[in-house]
């Protein structure tokens, strides 16, 4: 006897065999219990997720002979008829090769026979969509007035190229991608019953491999197993199927992370001359930073399909990357991989990804650049410290005329939009702690120099080491006149406002902006 594939030995024969489509099936066996029948369904979503399967149970519960009934006998001779496709009362149809009108008229002209032996006459066409537009307009005429004993199941990947006048006439059900723990576990029970020996991490590999589709899985199954014997390993099935090692994806981006371009370059050689496939290896390394953004945001590996060896260093390896440049390094590989599909030059364009990630500069945080911001800061004022210690403090704050010029001097190296406009003071006396100075000005400019009040007695107390303050008699002018002045005036307060607004909802923003002495220059 011939040998039988692993999918077709396990293709469900029942309803509570399909896997995954409980919503579908327990809607299917609850109408029928309830006799509300349609007369034509049609089965959508992915390959391989039970859509034909399904399509035969419904017609085998049609037709039972004790039936309609959702629990039909498989091993009466109706049922068996209908699986080993010997039926003359179900029909499959290929919609790829029986496309044509002339396919579509000659099943009108025989749908009207009565079923010669069974209940109803079931026609079941696969990937419907494939019909043209003739086939589908002969169609819908049997569709609105069919015969009571036919029954139409349509099957389809594409239904977004079906008809909506046929859509219309049909119940539609949608099939849902096989989640990969799903798959895993139903190939792990094969597994058993087969006496195969099975690493969990190579049942991972090859239901990641299938996408969702539970058919794809055991195909790819039966072909490891002709590789690897008895016993199926992660390296079996790597070797069989040419999937890369996940060593290869944490080096890349390591290489990356350390901006190392002679090494990125290096290494990139070494995987092609390997003779690994440019397109797949970038895809693999999308889902790796991927992987790195999720274990980042979520602190933890429970959105991951990776095997337990793998999650816990995801979620350590992800603390070293920003979740800003992970999310650079998808857009950019997501342009590299459409870009490699239609040039002439793959291996250039693999390349040039790599090293533009790692010439990409890091991103930092608001909370970072303030760290390293008050850091800065402290270093600043012990050297000023220290250099103020170094020549008599009484005599530097004696003649404020030696001190003024200092003052402006180290506020405009911070600052130039405010020291500009204290250049412009001339300087009184030092009394009562003070550093008092005459200023003749915009109004706009003593408000702007009363706002960083904090952020200039602070530039004094570096350059003096004592805790002085700044007192500014001011003399107001107006150097605008008329309406137009009156106008600019009026949207510096609005833009202060809105400033001021800002600053108080954004406490980090605030921080930031005091921290780094910023203030519009308008």
């Amino acid at each position: 006897m011939s040998y039988v594939v692993i999918a077709r030995r396990y293709r469900p024969m029942s309803f509570e065999e399909v896997i995954g489509q409980e919503h579908i099936t327990q809607t299917l066996a609850n109408a029928i219990k309830n006799q509300r029948i349609g007369q034509a369904y049609i089965f959508s979503g992915p390959r391989g997720v039970g859509k034909t399967t399904t399509a035969r149970i419904l017609a085998m519960a049609l037709n039972a002979e004790d039936g309609p009934t959702p629990t039909p006998d498989i091993n009466s001779p109706v049922c068996q008829a209908i699986i080993q496709g010997r039926s003359m009362d179900v029909m499959e149809i290929d919609g790829a090769s029986n496309r044509r009108i002339e396919e579509i008229r000659n099943l009108r002209e025989n749908i009207n026979y009565t079923p010669s032996e069974s209940r109803y006459r079931i026609y079941i066409i696969d990937e419907v969509h494939m019909l043209t537009n003739e086939a589908f307009n002969a169609l819908l005429k049997t569709l609105e007035e069919p015969p009571a004993h036919a029954i139409f199941i349509f099957a389809t990947t594409e239904i977004h190229r079906v008809p909506a006048t046929i859509l219309s006439r049909c119940q539609r059900y949608d099939f849902k991608r096989i989640p990969l723990d799903t798959i895993k576990k139903h190939l792990k029970l094969i597994c058993d019953r087969e006496k195969i020996g099975a690493e969990d991490d190579a049942l991972l590999e090859i239901a990641k491999k299938a996408d969702g589709s539970m058919r794809d899985s055991q195909s790819i199954l039966d072909q490891i197993i002709s590789f690897s014997g008895q016993n199926v390993t992660l390296k079996s099935v790597q070797q069989a199927l040419g999937v890369l090692d996940q060593e290869v994806f944490f080096k890349l981006s390591a290489l990356i992370a350390a901006h190392d371009i002679k090494g990125i370059l290096l290494y990139a050689r070494e995987l092609f001359g390997s003779g690994v496939d440019l397109l797949e290896l970038l895809t693999g390394l999308e889902e790796h930073f991927r992987n790195l953004l999720v274990s980042r945001a979520m602190e933890s590996a429970d959105l991951l399909e990776v095997s337990e060896m793998y999650a816990e260093r995801y979620i350590k390896e992800a603390q070293g990357f920003e979740e800003r440049d992970l999310i650079s390094y998808l857009t950019l590989l997501g342009q590299a991989i459409q870009e490699m599909k239609w040039s002439p030059q793959p291996y250039l364009k693999f390349e040039l990804s790599l090293v533009k990630m790692a010439q990409m500069p890091e991103t930092k945080s608001i909370e970072a650049i303030l760290r390293e911001l008050s850091q800065v800061k402290k270093k600043a004022l012990k050297a000023s410290k220290s250099s103020v210690s170094s020549s008599p403090a009484s005599a530097l704050a004696t003649d404020v005329h030696i001190l003024w010029p200092k003052v402006v001097k180290h506020i405009n190296s911070k600052m130039p939009t405010l020291g500009s406009v204290l250049a412009q003071a001339e300087p009184q006396s030092i009394h009562n702690g003070h550093l008092r100075v005459s200023l003749r000005c915009e109004r706009f400019n003593s408000e702007r120099l009363d706002k960083n009040m904090k952020f200039i007695n602070a530039g004094i107390r570096e350059v003096t080491g004592q805790p002085l303050g700044l007192k500014i008699d001011y003399e107001i002018v107006e150097s605008i006149t008329g309406r137009a002045g009156e106008k600019l005036g009026k949207v510096r307060e609005e833009k202060l406002e809105k400033l001021e607004q800002l600053r108080k909802e954004n406490v980090l923003f605030n921080k930031f902006v005091e921290e780094l002495g910023l203030e519009p220059d308008f």
